[in-house]
């Protein structure tokens, strides 16, 4: 039985795309913070958030 679903259904894969759009908006000066502050922001909320996300994935990731 494959109980796998698709890349674009993994909760994982779009809180990283947030993280990386949080990333890249304040690399550009859009977020008003430093990157000190901003890269301590990311870091906590992305190990918070991966570790949640560990706790609800059931069925692995596929490609096509």
């Amino acid at each position: 039985m494959d109980d796998s679903k698709p890349f674009w259904a993994s909760k994982t894969l779009w809180v990283n795309v947030v993280a990386l759009v949080a990333a890249v908006t304040g690399s550009f000066g859009l977020l008003d913070l430093d990157a000190e502050t901003q890269t301590s922001i990311v870091a906590g909320v992305m190990a918070i958030a991966n570790v949640a996300l560990r706790f609800v994935t059931k069925s692995p990731v596929k490609l096509k």
